[in-house]
């Protein structure tokens, strides 16, 4: 934890420069559980990384020669204060070298895995979140990658460890795909194909258990109107041998100046072998100021009739 510190104060120092940038996280969590019928400090279940009282950083250097842009640099971690085994566990989330090509972009490091809505789609401070975070897919991954943007998409490709948050290679390996079709920021909408394929560790709680094959196809999708925003995936494949399925949709509306407040609605279906669950989720947001948004969280397992509430206050500065 003490090197943590010091890497903190060593960046606010360099983020002085032009072309870095560098912002200070802490959050608060706390909520009910209706399954452990108690109150708990975190967002999801007791071996999940988000949400958890946490403070971090998040610091981008970026590189420029003559001809421009060449690449960049990213740091972003948490101390995060695991309330049910009393500890303080570092999450990190980027960490990467990513160079400039005419043939595209390279990154070496901690990225975002080439798959599904978490290719581009940042959750890293929300309540809610989307199929990662039920087992289908990766945020992010340890590995190498590659993407090209194009003006009507784009092209990405990772060859990863698969082991998600910590970094492990024990035979373990994971090959993402993704080609897509509009640009969000530009068109209003996007959709992507994705392909996942490799041999992972299934892990709970940072133990390994034993390595597993894994094979998965997705659609994704996008879609921005007025003051609504949808999003979609679709993902079937395979894990060590057994149909693996899953299904996600938000919706999500802007009220307000400055699209101030968020409402939230989604709906989530996984399926494993013959293991059905569906959780219906809803969350509201709102932004105080600039640095501080306050969330609100409920969200129902329908199969158990068990639910979950969480608060959040987000300061990102």
């Amino acid at each position: 934890m003490r090197a943590v510190w010091l890497l903190f104060i060593i960046l606010s120092g360099l983020a002085a420069a032009a072309s870095s940038l560098f912002y200070t996280e802490i959050q608060g969590v706390a909520g009910y559980s209706s399954s452990e019928d108690k109150a708990v400090y975190r967002s999801g279940h007791a071996h999940d990384a988000m949400q958890l009282n946490s403070v971090g950083f998040d610091y981008l250097q970026k590189f420029s020669g003559a001809q421009g842009d060449t690449g960049a640099a990213a740091l972003q971690a948490r101390a995060a204060y695991n309330a049910d085994e009393a500890a303080a566990k570092l999450q990190i989330y980027n960490a990467y070298w990513k160079n400039k090509t005419p043939y595209g972009d390279i990154w070496l490091g901690h990225n975002r895995a080439a798959f599904g809505l978490a290719s581009y789609w940042d959750t890293h401070g929300d309540l809610l979140q989307p199929l990662p975070m039920y087992g289908f897919g990766l945020d992010r991954d340890w590995g190498v990658g590659w993407s090209r943007d194009t003006a009507g998409g784009g092209w990405q490709a990772g060859l990863t460890t698969g082991s998600g948050m910590p970094l492990r290679a024990d035979g373990n390996w994971l090959f993402t795909g993704r080609m897509s079709r509009g640009v969000l920021n530009y068109d209003n909408y996007t959709i992507g194909l994705s392909v996942l394929a490799g041999q992972t560790a299934d892990t709970m709680d940072g133990m390994d258990l034993k390595l597993e094959k894994i094979q998965s196809a997705a659609l994704d999708a996008a879609y921005n109107i007025d003051n609504l925003e949808h999003k979609l995936e679709l993902n079937s494949g395979s894990r060590a041998d057994r149909p693996a399925l899953a299904g996600f949709y938000r919706l999500g509306i802007n009220l307000l100046e400055e699209n101030r407040l968020k409402l939230e609605g989604q709906y989530v279906y996984t399926k494993l072998n013959l293991t059905e669950s569906y959780f219906l989720g809803a969350g509201a947001a709102y932004r105080f100021t600039p640095e501080l948004t306050g969330r609100l969280m409920y969200e129902l397992e329908t199969a158990v009739n068990e639910y979950k509430i969480a608060a959040q206050a987000y300061n990102y500065f």
